[in-house]
């Protein structure tokens, strides 16, 4: 027996090599050709300014390439062949969304494509982009007769606060599209009597939601909400609170 001990161990070592190396033989290649990400021409989202994409690639729930910006990508990218591939692109991340360059947050375009890999073959890829999130803004109408105001807009925690016309808000959005924005206007007459209201209103991905605030005869602070994308306004009353 102690003869054959040599031979059965390099017989089990050469199976072990053999498996090893079949283990390791890489999947045949194929090449991603990225096009520049390109973005809808929906009104609010129609510009001119360059924006320099962020591009991952999943496969599945696995991340094949970690997201980088659209400028430093050089030439084709190699992949195993397969199906199922996902090309995602994003101006910003979700969090820069709501916190840069200030607290009021930035549009935020994203968009993915799905592709698969063929051996030695080469693919075009291009993704377009829509704004994934929602702006939200104050209008004063002529009838508001308050000298001084406030509207805090909350969602997930976060509140704004918005004193004029100029500020402009961005939130993220569900996976629906949609989010319920809660708000509450706070206002002082001439006479520094004050007046308060409050509400909610949902907000829709790639749409401006405008609060517009109004005054009526009967003691109420009129809200018009007007949507940017779909121009159907809806109206409330809110009451004033002395």
């Amino acid at each position: 027996m102690k003869r054959h001990i040599p031979y059965i161990l390099f017989i089990l070592t050469a199976v072990l090599a053999t498996s090893c190396v079949a283990d390791l033989e890489p999947l045949p290649k194929g090449w991603l050709h990225v096009s520049p990400p390109s973005r809808d021409t929906s009104a609010l989202t129609r510009t001119t300014e360059e924006i320099d994409y962020l591009v991952s690639i999943q496969k599945g729930a696995n991340l094949i390439i970690s997201p980088v910006r659209y400028s430093q990508l050089s030439g084709p990218i190699p992949l195993s062949e397969g199906t199922g591939y996902n090309l995602i692109a994003e101006s910003c991340t979700k969090t820069e969304a709501e916190n840069q360059p200030s607290i009021y947050g930035q549009p935020r375009y994203a968009g993915s494509e799905s592709f698969d890999i063929e051996a030695n073959k080469s693919k075009t890829v291009t993704v377009t982009c829509s704004m994934a999130n929602a702006a939200f803004c104050i209008k004063k109408d002529e009838s508001f007769y308050y000298p001084e105001f406030k509207v805090t807009a909350t969602l997930n925690g976060r509140s704004l606060t918005f004193t004029d016309e100029v500020q402009m808000g961005y939130f993220n959005v569900g996976e629906d599209g949609t989010a319920i924005l809660d708000y509450k206007v706070e206002a002082t007459d001439s006479e520094g009597r004050p007046g308060t209201g409050s509400g909610t209103i949902t907000l829709k991905a790639r749409t401006l939601s405008r609060l517009h605030l109004k005054a009526t005869d009967l003691g109420y602070i009129g809200i018009e909400i007007t949507y940017d994308d779909t121009f159907t306004p809806s109206i409330t009353n809110v009451v004033v609170t002395p």
